[in-house]
């Protein structure tokens, strides 16, 4: 969630979580991408007016990049523009403020409803099922560890995108000593290539300061 308004955003966050949502509270957009690529969020509320250079229709094209999660504008204006921009925008609703929590809580279920979760990913001619921990390559059944799938879901979500060693260990690992994991994040990383480029248009590529891409070639 993404709200400048500190009273109506924790007011917001409290409410969700009393509703056993999982919330976390942004009250900007500047790092968003890193947030998004950690908590993995069902849906991203986010408003449109935040007093910053990016508004929230810009940090919407961002995730956009990386991600078609769900997104509710929230938003105090009312101008015609404005509605079509957020419906420009796939997988989006809009509410007006002031809202009540009803009309927020439909809302959030009906696009959390409407994205089931992805059960598998086709990464060029291999199926990866994260629910079962398993690859198919070449008709062959392939079980990852914990790790190892939990890399591969943030990959297969932010593909063709870079997600630095940082954030993939801290995320995976739930530590803030990233050294302490490097290890067994390339350990990780060999094993899964030693399979999906069984596949030669898959590439899971490493670069230096940039980290790690799971690309695939048309």
């Amino acid at each position: 969630m993404i709200e400048d308004d500190l009273n109506l955003g924790t007011t917001l966050r409290g409410a969700l979580e009393e509703r056993s949502y999982s919330v976390r509270y942004l009250t900007g957009g500047a790092t968003v991408l890193k947030e998004l690529a950690q908590f993995q969020p069902d849906i991203v509320l986010l408003d449109v007016n935040l007093n910053e250079e990016m508004d929230g229709f810009e940090i919407s094209r961002k995730i956009r990049e990386v991600s078609d999660v769900p997104l509710l504008f929230t938003t105090s204006r009312d101008e015609n523009t404005d509605f079509d921009q957020a419906f420009s925008i796939p997988n989006t609703d809009y509410v007006r403020k002031p809202y009540r929590l009803a009309e927020v809580l439909k809302r959030i279920e009906k696009l959390v409803v409407k994205d089931t979760p992805v059960l598998q990913y086709e990464i060029g001619e291999i199926t990866f099922y994260p629910e079962q921990h398993k690859l198919v390559a070449e008709g062959e059944d392939v079980f990852l560890n914990n790790y190892a799938s939990e890399v591969l879901v943030l990959l297969c979500r932010n593909k063709g995108n870079f997600i630095s060693r940082e954030v993939l260990i801290e995320t995976v690992w739930k530590i803030k000593d990233t050294k302490l994991k490097e290890g067994s994040l390339n350990n990780n990383i060999t094993f899964l290539r030693k399979y999906l480029e069984k596949d030669p248009t898959v590439m899971l590529e490493s670069k230096i300061k940039l980290g790690l891409r799971l690309r695939i070639e048309e």
